[in-house]
C-alpha cells in the first residue's frame, strides 16, 4: 500500500462511484478494479460492495478510508516542515576541536554563529587533535577542527599555520637549551613527533625536563614565573604577550608552522546545520 492507493479509497469513498473516479485521477476502471482486488488480497478483507448504481464502503473499507484521510493530512504536513526546513536552518551540530581551537578561536566564533543561527543546537567536544579525529571518524561528529596532518579524502578547509616557538620569560639563547629547565606539555602525539624532530636534530642531549603537565594554561603560568622554558603554538601566547618567544626553524632555515584544518564530510550539502557552519567558517577564514 503507497500514498497512490489511499488517494484511490480517498476518491473512491467520495465519488462512490467507479467512472467518477477513474475520471477524477485520470485512471482507467480496469486499473482501479485490479488495485482494489491487491488491496483486498493485501489485507484480507472487502472493502466494497458494487452496486447498480455505484459502490457502497464495506466496514474494513470505511476503516481504511479514515485510515487514509489521516494518512494523507500528516504526509502534507510532513512534506511541509521538510520544505520550510530548507529555509529554517535548525537542529543540532556537533563539532569535534583541538584544545588550542577550543580555546583561542571558538569562543567567539560560536558566539557569532549562534547569534546568526540561534535556532542551531551546538554539541562540541574538545581535546587532542587524534582523540578528535577518531571520533570524527566513527561518525560522532560532523565537524572536525584538528591540528596536523591526517589522512582525510573528502572535504577539508586550511584554516591557518601556526609557528612553533620557544617561548621563555626571558629571552634565550636557543642554543643553551639542553642546559635550561624544560617544562614539557604533554600534547598529542604527532605534535611530539614534530617537536622530536626539531629538538635532536638540533641538540644531542635530552631536554632537561623539569616539569610535564597536560594543561596549557599551566605550562604558560609556569613559564611566566620563570621556572623553565616551553614549546608550543605562537597562538598559545595570546593571553601572555609579555613572554619572550622565539620561532623554530628546521634545517633549511623555514619556520616550522602547524596547519589547523577543517574536515567534513562530502555529503555536507544535505544537512543544512553543517552547511551553514561551514560557510560561516570559510567566510570568517578567507575574509
Amino acid at each position: 500500500m503507497n500514498e497512490k492507493d489511499l488517494i484511490l479509497i480517498k476518491t473512491l469513498y467520495e465519488e462512490q462511484n467507479i467512472t467518477h473516479t477513474s475520471k477524477r485521477l485520470y485512471i482507467s476502471q480496469p486499473a482501479i478494479s485490479d488495485r482494489l482486488k491487491k488491496l483486498e488480497d493485501e489485507l484480507n478483507c472487502s472493502l466494497i460492495i458494487r452496486q447498480p448504481r455505484g459502490i457502497l464502503f464495506t466496514s474494513a473499507g470505511e476503516s481504511l478510508y479514515n485510515y487514509a484521510c489521516q494518512h494523507l493530512i500528516d504526509y502534507s504536513k510532513l512534506k511541509q516542515a521538510i520544505q520550510l526546513k530548507k529555509y529554517l536552518t535548525t537542529g543540532t551540530l556537533k563539532i569535534g576541536c583541538s584544545n588550542i581551537f577550543s580555546r583561542y578561536k571558538m569562543p567567539l566564533l560560536l558566539s557569532e554563529f549562534i547569534t546568526l543561527y540561534p535556532n542551531i543546537n551546538i554539541n562540541m567536544c574538545s581535546g587532542y587533535s587524534h582523540d578528535r579525529y577518531k571520533d570524527f571518524l566513527k561518525g560522532a561528529t560532523q565537524i572536525c577542527i584538528v591540528r596536523g596532518e591526517h589522512m582525510w579524502k573528502e572535504k577539508k578547509i586550511l584554516l591557518f599555520k601556526d609557528p612553533l616557538c620557544l617561548i621563555a620569560k626571558q629571552p634565550i639563547n636557543i642554543k643553551n637549551l639542553p642546559n635550561l629547565p624544560y617544562i614539557h606539555y604533554l600534547t598529542d602525539p604527532l605534535l611530539q613527533t614534530v617537536l622530536d624532530d626539531w629538538w635532536y636534530s638540533n641538540f644531542k642531549e635530552h631536554p632537561k625536563t623539569i616539569i610535564e603537565v597536560d594543561s596549557i594554561e599551566t605550562t604558560l603560568k609556569l613559564v611566566q614565573q620563570n621556572l623553565g622554558f616551553t614549546l608550543l603554538s605562537q597562538i598559545c601566547t595570546t593571553d601572555t604577550p609579555e613572554l619572550f618567544y622565539l620561532p623554530l626553524k628546521d634545517p633549511s632555515g623555514k619556520i616550522i608552522k602547524r596547519n589547523t584544518w577543517l574536515f567534513y564530510r562530502n555529503n555536507y550539502i544535505h544537512f543544512t546545520v553543517t552547511k551553514a557552519f561551514i560557510d560561516f567558517i570559510t567566510k570568517k577564514f578567507n575574509s
